[in-house]
């Protein structure tokens, strides 16, 4: 093409990227099986001059028709982060914002460690910050933001958006009574509610989604109280709420859970209220009553494993365009539709939980389309036989690399790698 290139080897460099593979592996894969591929530094080359600006253009362009698609209409979004490895060990974290309603990511910010003072459990909170900072410098109409229970979070919403509403994830906060509950129920005395829990949190579920305030969910919830003693109508002394179960007639043939007696059980019964009525936990309740949840949000998080793999390592730059190869494969494959059957039913596939021990089925989605890649190619193409200094030419870090801020991740400067060999001394020696 130019300079000494040719498109097939510039397509191979492109195409690793673009299809979220590592260029390890498949020069190993090549060597294996006796294929000529471009050098290593030709890759790097590729992708530092060519692949970053023009993805970081590309998603830039997507983002800004995402987002005119919902000028003027106000949104519910929802946010979580991602952090590239658990722990406190995480170099990068990606924070993500998805429309409610279509499921298309709106924003992606990614942050190193080095910006939060080597901090990693900061990085969310600042991810976040910066997001709502971006959703608000692009005008859009934010209604209400769901999130995790994060507190920093929580301090930026009632400081810095009052007016908007806040909701917590209905999974997570599922996820916490569930804990609270097995807790007491591994207690020997009562190991009767062992068998209760699954269905209290059920039930925990179903009083979010039939409730519209907080008196309607306390009336909701704490139902569960009388029925688990196998008494489904009751008197409230105030006369509000409600006073009978909402299930219809039970069948005693398919029971396999026994029923707890107020009278021999009384102490069992006093540790279960103590959960369901607990003061902290129906302070919280407000996050609920909207009933949402940031499931799909996770399903996008465990995409961006494909292009950023938590086992390799990354130059900030790479890390924020593979970021957005996942963003781009996510918007792009949002509306694909499920599969259909010859007679008209929806094909299915079915899958083994482990968690909860069980099959589930569920809609098997069409092929994914990847037509945009061609487009961010040409692109990249493009660029190339136009560029008149080619690769060679020196880099500059950019003016928000983290890398700027400090070289190494490690707060103390490294001594010669002769010295530190020299210094090191082995145990079996």
């Amino acid at each position: 093409m130019n300079k000494r290139i040719h498109s097939g080897d510039f397509l191979v460099c492109a195409s690793i990227l673009t299809s979220g593979n590592n260029y390890g592996k498949l020069a190993l894969w090549a060597k294996m099986l006796g294929l000529k591929l471009p050098s290593a530094d030709q890759f790097h080359g590729i992708q530092a001059t060519y692949m970053i600006p023009t993805i970081d253009y590309y998603w830039k362009d997507h983002q800004k028709s995402v987002i005119d698609s919902f000028s003027g209409k106000p949104v519910v979004v929802m946010g979580d982060g991602r952090n590239d490895s658990p722990g406190h060990c995480a170099q990068y974290c990606s924070y993500t914002i998805m429309e409610q309603t279509s499921k298309k990511i709106l924003t992606l910010i990614t942050l190193d460690k080095r910006t939060t003072d080597r901090k990693s459990v900061n990085m969310e909170k600042v991810g976040f910050a910066k997001a709502m900072e971006e959703m608000k410098a692009k005008n859009i109409e934010v209604e209400e933001v769901v999130t995790d229970a994060h507190l920093g979070i929580g301090a930026i919403m009632k400081t810095s958006y009052p007016d908007i509403k806040h909701s917590h994830d209905i999974w997570h906060a599922a996820k916490s009574l569930g804990k609270r509950l097995l807790k007491v129920a591994q207690k020997k005395s009562n190991a009767v509610l062992g068998k209760w829990t699954k269905d209290i949190v059920n039930h925990f579920w179903f009083a979010c989604k039939e409730a519209s305030t907080y008196e309607q969910f306390v009336s909701i919830w704490r139902s569960v109280l009388h029925h688990i003693t196998n008494q489904h109508s009751w008197i409230l002394p105030h006369g509000d709420g409600e006073t009978t179960c909402r299930h219809g007639l039970l069948s005693d043939e398919d029971r396999n859970k026994p029923w707890l007696d107020p009278r021999k059980d009384c102490a069992v019964l006093k540790e279960l209220a103590s959960v369901v009525m607990d003061k902290r936990f129906l302070g919280k309740v407000h996050y609920y009553l909207n009933f949402r949840s940031t499931a799909d949000l996770e399903g996008f998080h465990q995409l961006i494993l494909m292009y950023a793999a938590k086992r390799f390592a990354y130059t900030p730059a790479v890390y924020r365009i593979r970021n957005e190869l996942a963003a781009l494969d996510h918007n792009n494959n949002a509306d694909i539709p499920n599969i259909v059957n010859k007679d008209g039913t929806l094909r299915l596939q079915r899958t083994w939980n482990k968690k909860s021990s069980r099959w589930t089925a569920h809609p098997k989605k069409s092929e994914k389309n990847y037509t945009y890649v061609k487009d961010i190619l040409r692109k990249a193409l493009v660029m190339r036989i136009k560029d008149s200094v080619g690769m060679r030419k020196k880099r500059e870090l950019e003016a928000d690399d983290p890398r700027r801020i400090a070289a190494h991740l490690a707060p103390v400067e490294p001594l010669p790698t002769k010295v530190l060999m020299e210094e090191k001394v082995s145990r079996f020696k």
